[in-house]
């Protein structure tokens, strides 16, 4: 009877020790499961937080600028943005990164302007297409109002969940940027429009840069 119970005894403490050992092993299993998650997280929001600023660096000089997708007749911005474009000739932007930023500067214009970017990922399905250009500038004028300026005062609508319709201004400091090749494009979209014959799409104007170094 004594064997017995020192024999239950062992086994209940070699019990207690792997089931110590287990959950050491378990917790540290945890542990990295953790930190390799958060480190997982971290590279995927800088991956979508950096979407297309390295495709950007760079110089670049104004190519064109025009109105394209609409469904309805917009002859006027069509004639403001051709306006627009004549006085972007000699337009370049420069881009370069230091250290975990990127930075931006205006060359060879008159308002120029320096400070730093960022793009955040837009997804067109399951596979990223363009990214949205965020311009933090720290001298001179803004970039988008240089190049977007004549849109201000045009609004656009939408229909909100309890069928309201609600109008806003075109905000223009946020545009949605693509780079493929040697060209880069700053799209600003107009959204939609009630008229008498419906909703119409006013479409999107297109300001397009080619690299020249």
């Amino acid at each position: 009877m004594k064997i017995f119970v020192s024999f239950s005894i062992l086994v209940l403490a070699f019990t207690g020790c792997t089931s110590v050992k287990y959950q050491q092993m378990q917790n540290e299993r945890d542990t990295r499961r953790e930190v390799y998650e958060d480190a997982r997280r971290k590279e995927a929001l800088k991956r979508s937080r950096n979407f297309l600023s390295d495709d950007m660096l760079g110089k670049w000089e104004f190519l064109e600028m025009v109105l394209e997708g609409s469904d309805g007749s917009e002859n006027i911005l069509k004639s403001k943005t051709a306006l627009a474009a004549s006085k972007l000739n000699g337009f370049r932007l420069r881009f370069w990164r230091g250290g975990d930023l990127y930075y931006y500067r205006i060359e060879n214009f008159i308002n120029k302007s320096y400070g730093t970017y960022a793009t955040r990922v837009v997804y067109r399905g399951d596979e990223p297409q363009a990214a949205r250009l965020y311009f933090y500038p720290i001298s001179g004028s803004h970039i988008s109002d240089l190049i977007f300026n004549f849109t201000r005062g045009v609004h656009k609508q939408v229909v909100m969940g309890d069928g309201e319709v609600f109008t806003t201004q075109i905000a223009t400091k946020i545009m949605e940027v693509s780079v493929k090749d040697a060209r880069l494009d700053l799209i600003l979209d107009l959204g939609m429009v009630l008229s008498p014959e419906g909703w119409l799409r006013r479409g999107k104007i297109r300001c397009s840069f080619q690299r020249i170094e």
